[in-house]
């Protein structure tokens, strides 16, 4: 991923690679702490995309009516 802001699929896709290295029988506690709280800031960024994406849904169909 680059340093720019992620897509929604690319963090799914992280956050998915993440909750398999944590899942493994042998998690590398050395990088534990980096995983744990990068799987945070991830989830807060698609909660706010969901969030953003649900507000302008109704917006758009508030058009409609």
């Amino acid at each position: 991923m680059t340093d720019s802001q992620p897509t929604y699929r690319e963090a799914l896709d992280e956050l998915r690679a993440i909750h398999a290295r944590l899942r493994d029988d042998e998690v590398d506690v050395d990088t534990l702490l980096v995983d744990v709280q990068r799987a945070s800031d991830l989830l807060a960024f698609c909660r706010e995309r969901l969030t953003s994406v649900g507000e302008r849904l109704e917006e758009v169909l508030t058009d409609f009516e």
